[in-house]
């Protein structure tokens, strides 16, 4: 009986090897990495609290910072004061579209969120799931810095500081 066992998780373990091996020979899209720096991103057109609608597209003209979060992550958690930090200081040159992974999290969770952190900046509601599709997210935080013709210039995985946004955004200011 011990050594079915062990054959059966042997066989296990080498399947799961050879699914990963193959799935790494798939496109981006596939293997789960997302938009690339350099790619147009992918338009979102998502629901935002406060009842109107947001489109990533309409934002052109402008740099983005895109963020995508819940609100029981705790890096999110420590990130959103520097989001407000840096939309304060420069909301009227860089737009910044926080994305609630609602999917993942729950929409009360969000509005509960947003108003005891007091957050001005637009929040979409990823209420289908479509934005973690199609950016492909695995971990959260996660930022885009999208230039004003709409071009991936960054990806951040991981909390940023108002002072790194600053930066990454300067060129575009």
């Amino acid at each position: 009986m011990r050594k079915w066992l062990v054959i059966l998780l042997f066989l296990a373990v080498a399947g799961y090897g050879l699914w990963n091996v193959m799935a790494a020979d798939k496109p981006n899209e596939a293997n789960g990495a997302g938009p690339e720096v350099g790619q147009t991103a992918p338009d979102l057109t998502l629901p935002a609290l406060g009842g109107q609608s947001v489109k990533l597209s309409a934002l052109r003209g402008k740099a983005v910072v895109l963020n995508f979060w819940t609100s029981w992550c705790p890096p999110c958690k420590k990130e959103m004061p520097e989001l407000a930090k840096f939309y304060e200081r420069h909301g009227r040159e860089v737009a910044l579209l926080a994305v609630h992974l609602t999917t993942q999290d729950t929409l009360d969770n969000a509005e509960r969120f947003a108003k005891a952190n007091r957050l001005i900046f637009p929040v979409g509601l990823d209420v289908r799931g479509e934005a973690l599709r199609q950016y492909r997210i695995q971990t959260i935080p996660t930022t885009y810095i999208i230039d004003p013709n709409g071009v991936i210039r960054r990806k951040i995985v991981g909390p940023v500081t108002a002072k790194r946004l600053e930066q990454e955004t300067a060129l575009f200011r």
